[in-house]
């Protein structure tokens, strides 16, 4: 057999064998699909049946995250400290993981847990809209909601991690006649490492099933689910921080947090704007 004979020989058995991968891997697909598909309509039903509406496309086929474990960022602390204070800061170590930090525009105090509070004259007129908004931006927050009427009243904005919003993990700031005299909440370090797993985590069929358990055992209030969406639940133990994956189950009264590690679901307030 001459060289080029057995040449085109091999791609011929090469193409075949790839058309083939090709054909074996559309099946899948098409499997998979199907399985879904019927997951959803049999959710739909399980949810009409219990007196509910559910969005088919609620039921999400996102994987969620890995949990992550977070060591506190000392550095990124000062750097928010100078951010509402001013840069000429003088800082002191308060003793039992306590950081104080004062600056021509207020004092701040820093703590382990992630917790902080800053107060003074922080900011006036549209400098305070504008450094709220600003300080979101840097220290990875959604942006903060309407401005009060009249100047006087508190802003809130979830934190965010991997692009994904943080249940349990707020930043307030407190308005007094257009001045912002106060920021506290908690301050999430931007670096961390994967957290062991054990048990796969809940996927959003999971769960909606944890939620539907939920409210037949605590005959919570809600008529309709629109959507589920991937999230992270902080979750602070004295000076260990981590992050478990969860999904935001949006509803018509409330939105409800279920942890993916632990099948938990949590109350989490009114239905929350896009994160």
């Amino acid at each position: 057999m001459d060289r080029c004979r057995l040449k085109n020989i091999i791609i011929l058995i090469l193409a075949l064998l790839n058309g083939f991968l090709l054909f074996s891997l559309a099946q899948r697909r098409v499997s998979e699909q199907r399985a879904f598909r019927r997951t959803a309509e049999q959710m739909v039903a399980l949810f009409a049946g219990d007196g509910m509406t559910l969005d088919p496309g609620a039921i999400s086929r996102d994987d969620p995250p890995g949990g992550v474990t977070l060591t506190r960022d000392t550095a990124l602390e000062e750097r928010a400290a100078a951010f509402l204070l001013g840069d000429a800061l003088t800082a002191s170590d308060q003793g039992g993981g306590i950081f104080y930090y004062a600056g021509a525009a207020g004092e701040a105090l820093f703590r382990s847990s992630g917790g902080f509070e800053a107060s003074g004259t922080l900011a006036e007129g549209e400098g305070a809209a504008e450094l709220c908004r600003d300080f979101c931006r840097e220290f990875s927050y959604e942006l903060p909601g309407a401005w009060p009427e009249g100047g006087s009243g508190v802003l809130t904005a979830a934190g965010r991690y991997g692009g994904l919003t943080v249940f349990n993990c707020v930043v307030t700031f407190t308005l007094e006649n257009g001045v912002l005299t106060a920021v506290s909440g908690t301050l999430l370090p931007q670096t961390g490492t994967p957290a062991p797993g054990e048990e796969p985590p809940l996927s959003a069929a999971g769960a909606l099933t944890a939620f539907q358990r939920m409210r037949r055992e605590s005959a919570a209030v809600a008529s309709t689910v629109t959507g589920a969406r991937l999230c992270y639940e902080l979750q602070n133990s004295g000076a260990a921080m981590s992050l478990a994956p969860a999904w935001r189950v949006v509803t018509d009264t409330e939105d409800y947090y279920v942890n993916c590690l632990t099948g938990v679901v949590t109350a989490g307030g009114a239905p929350a704007g896009e994160g």
